[in-house]
């Protein structure tokens, strides 16, 4: 693509020095403050210089302000990785957290259950009472005999 643009400046370079160098009359140019005689060769040739010195200095501010802005996105892009960094650290945290978390109750059900099992047993051998008299009960049924 440089060489292109390249290539175009060329042909209007050439396509400018073939028209200053047929109109080499001299003229009057007006200025504000006065008059002066020049000739065309070189009024041509000073209005393309200076429209070119022109154009060079908005583009080299354009590619300043581009630069800066690159400049400002890289660093933002660098703040993201980090923080993305930092997330997925603490992502990985969490998750562990969590695992430790589910996993601890589990072991309290058993442990839970292990408590109610020997709750239960202690209360079916009680002092004093004899297990088979509990079955006797349990085995009553609820319906009166005819």
């Amino acid at each position: 693509m440089g060489s292109f643009y390249l290539i175009l400046a060329l042909v209007f370079i050439l396509i400018i020095a073939i028209v200053a160098l047929a109109n080499n009359e001299p003229v009057t140019v007006s200025y504000i403050f006065g008059r002066a005689e020049v000739s065309l060769i070189l009024l041509i040739l000073g209005s393309a210089f200076v429209g070119a010195l022109v154009m060079g200095f908005f583009a080299i501010f354009r590619s300043i302000r581009t630069a800066i802005s690159f400049r400002e996105m890289r660093r933002k892009n660098e703040d993201l990785q980090k923080q993305l960094k930092a997330l997925e650290e603490e992502k990985i945290f969490l998750e562990a957290e969590l695992n430790k978390a589910v996993s601890v109750p589990e072991e309290e059900t058993e442990d839970q259950k292990e408590a109610e099992q020997n709750e239960k047993f202690q209360e079916e051998i009680q002092p004093g009472e004899s297990p088979a008299a509990e079955v006797e009960t349990e085995e009553e049924p609820d319906e009166p005999e005819r």
